[in-house]
């Protein structure tokens, strides 16, 4: 595989068993990468199976030629964060990229969630993307100050874009999301002095865990029948992205959020001041704000006992 672009660098990636996960690992190493695969093996609801994706995904990478090892560990215990860099530079001597993936989901009303499915769900998302990062993120400045240059490190974490309209039945899954999201944010300026880029990926895919409408099914089923070959729902679109976000190419992209479904990618502006109200001479008070809030969202001020437009995101009641 020289010459390719991710020729000689080593990943990391969670939840690489099965889905975009799956779709993660095998493109890497299309693409040159040697890859550390993990997957606990469990159910969509975090629930322990007898199944070993992590094996098979890792088998078929080498069957293709490539290279890869596994990793079976729950990442959201911080010893596992360790145990993966450790595989990595026992198995390979380096580490380049640390794509956090791993997941599933819980869903449930907030006024019906349980605390155990809040812990877990974010336990897996929030907790395991920071577990898996912090050893290699320590490890990439600890090379970077003691070459005195910079590193060729990459975190790419993943978000959704149920952040972007809202994800009732979700509570714990996007509270998650919104912290990775924040998360690396950070850490794209905690690590910018020592060449490591952290970006985000809202992956639109047809996975296990994002379990496709009647719509996306019937859209499936047409094309098979018309024969299109391009298959706007596999993660392997999602995988592509998260190539070049690894790639050296991709150095001067850093704290940044894409979303990526098929052949469309989308750069998200996250954190966005909308529209700002402001005094110079004194704060607002009750009564000002009886005006400004409504002229915030384009309303007619004066008094109205609601605005005109209902300015609630979508599923808002």
């Amino acid at each position: 595989m020289n010459g390719s672009p991710l020729d000689g660098l080593v990943a990391i990636v969670t939840g690489g068993g099965r889905g975009i996960g799956r779709a993660h690992c095998e493109r890497l190493a299309a693409y040159g990468a040697r890859v550390v695969v993990n997957d606990a093996g469990v159910s969509t609801a975090g629930e322990g199976t007898a199944e070993t994706p992590a094996e098979e995904v890792a088998a078929a990478i080498r069957a293709a030629g490539g290279e890869a090892v596994v990793h079976t560990g729950d990442v959201s215990r911080m010893t596992s964060g360790r145990e993966l860099l450790e595989r990595a530079l026992d198995t390979w001597g380096r580490l380049d990229v640390v794509i956090a993936n791993a997941g599933f989901g819980r869903p449930r009303m907030s006024f019906n969630l349980d605390e155990r499915d809040w812990d877990a769900v974010i336990g897996v998302h929030l907790k395991g993307t920071f577990a898996v990062a912090q050893p290699a993120l320590q490890h990439w400045r600890a090379l970077a100050k003691q070459s005195g240059a910079p590193v060729h490190g990459r975190l790419l974490t993943t978000s959704t874009g149920l952040l972007l309209i809202g994800g009732a039945g979700q509570s714990n899954y996007v509270a998650a999301k919104a912290g990775v999201l924040a998360f690396t944010e950070a850490v794209a300026q905690e690590m910018a002095p020592y060449g490591v880029t952290a970006n985000v990926i809202m992956p639109g895919a047809n996975t296990r865990l994002a379990q496709i409408g009647w719509r996306t099914a019937q859209s499936i089923a047409r094309d098979a029948e018309q024969g299109v070959e391009f298959d706007a729902h596999s993660p392997v679109h999602v995988a592509e992205l998260a190539c070049y976000l690894a790639s050296p190419a991709a150095q001067w992209v850093s704290g940044q959020t894409f979303q990526v479904s098929g052949g469309r990618i989308e750069r998200v502006r996250t954190f966005d001041r909308a529209v700002v109200v402001e005094r110079h001479d004194r704060g607002h008070t009750y009564d000002d704000l009886v005006d400004e809030i409504p002229r915030m969202f384009g309303a007619s001020p004066r008094r109205a006992e609601k605005p005109p437009t209902d300015w609630r995101k979508p599923g808002a009641t």
